[in-house]
């Protein structure tokens, strides 16, 4: 799936993003801009999470919209640009009123539901009693029907699809196991663009425009279930609206 991009009118480079997630909008909406200020227009399609990894590692697109730190590790390809554009909270949720928050440790016990691919929810998970969903919707249909005791999710997706299903009995537990700050990966071979995106995401920060956006994106997702909100989900026009020190597209 690909959103709604502005016309081509200057160099245009292709980056992916996890699929079927909504906590990549915020960065979508930051990286757009990023680039847009250097120039450049971008074209963000959407795959399953380790898919989209490995397209960006291999070099047959241009980036990674947003993954956690230290992936080059892995991934020898990708380089980091900081600073750190989003965050996520790593959450724990569950049907069963006794649960209180967990840690990482104490989720050993439970049927643990999470994504694959997503790279936090597998690390901190390892050796545990998991079941791998494709997507969030089917990881809180699990959760629901029981199949889970717990799914790890990012809190705004987790709350995103009860809201969105219509879930009622699923609470999440708080405070969240893990923050995780979000940082743009390019492919090696557009590391030119590295120091020029860095100096633009400081700026961004410094203005308060990382967090500015963040609060308008979520604050679109969450309002009461609407036309308007499921256009957003596919329309950067609708979800960069209000935000007036955007550039103009």
């Amino acid at each position: 799936m690909i959103l709604a991009a502005a016309p081509v009118r200057s160099e245009t480079l292709t980056l992916v993003t996890a699929a079927n997630t909504v906590d990549t909008l915020t960065s979508e909406v930051i990286v757009r801009e990023a680039y847009k200020r250097l120039g450049i227009d971008v074209e963000i399609k959407k795959f399953p999470g380790e898919r989209a990894l490995k397209m960006a590692n291999d070099g047959k697109v241009a980036g990674d919209v947003q993954r956690i730190d230290k992936l080059s590790a892995k991934y020898p390809n990708l380089v980091q640009i900081k600073p750190a554009i989003n965050y996520i909270e790593a959450s724990a949720f569950a049907s069963d009123p006794s649960l209180s928050a967990l840690t990482w440790a104490e989720l050993k016990p439970y049927r643990i539901g999470i994504i694959r691919g997503i790279k936090f929810a597998e690390g901190g998970t390892q050796g545990m009693d998991r079941y791998l969903a494709s997507d969030y919707a089917g990881l809180f249909k699990m959760l629901h029907k029981k199949r889970v005791d717990v799914a790890v999710s990012p809190s705004l997706n987790g709350r995103y699809q009860m809201q969105t299903l219509g879930i009622n009995g699923i609470s999440e537990l708080r405070p969240a196991i893990a923050r995780f700050d979000l940082f743009h990966y390019v492919h090696v071979k557009n590391a030119a663009l590295a120091p020029k995106l860095s100096a633009v995401f400081t700026d961004m920060q410094q203005a308060g425009q990382l967090n500015a956006i963040r609060d308008h994106v979520i604050g679109k997702l969450l309002e009461p279930a609407s036309k308007a909100k499921d256009k957003c989900l596919h329309d950067y026009a609708c979800l960069e609206r209000g935000l007036t020190f955007l550039t103009a597209r």
